[in-house]
């Protein structure tokens, strides 16, 4: 099992975006005490599960604390995407806060209808559902 962890500004913000928008549950919060917390305010550290699959978000600063490659003051960027198989875009995109849709649905050559989109952060995700096969 791959688990991407995603560094975050803001993680109340980058919670609430993923449960409330993307409809991820919230498995569990670390404070920066170590210790588990229910509140992502203040938390620097969570775990999300959609379908079976997760997502991990974690603080700049917590980031930075265990790795030196990462600055406390660095700003999170994307660096590709997260594709989110079998999520249909189109009741996500009627909760995406305005300035988030990268590309409207559209249909792949391989036969999946995908949008993009971006959370609080600038993470680039990738919604897609089979879009039944390509036509002659």
């Amino acid at each position: 099992m791959i688990t991407p962890n995603l560094m975050v500004s803001d993680l109340g913000r980058a919670v609430a975006f993923y449960r409330n928008v993307i409809g991820m549950e919230l498995q569990f919060v670390v404070g920066p005490d170590q210790t588990m917390q229910e509140d992502p305010e203040g938390g620097v550290f969570a775990t999300l599960d959609w379908n079976g699959g997760q997502l991990m978000l974690q603080t700049t600063g917590s980031l930075a604390e265990e790795l030196d490659i990462f600055a406390a003051d660095q700003a999170p960027a994307p660096g590709g995407t997260i594709y989110f198989r079998g999520l249909a875009p189109e009741p996500v995109l009627g909760r995406l806060p305005e300035g988030h849709l990268v590309r409207a649905p559209f249909r792949q050559w391989y036969g999946m209808r995908e949008a993009y989109l971006t959370d609080p952060d600038g993470h680039v995700l990738c919604l897609a559902v089979e879009d039944g096969p390509a036509p002659d």
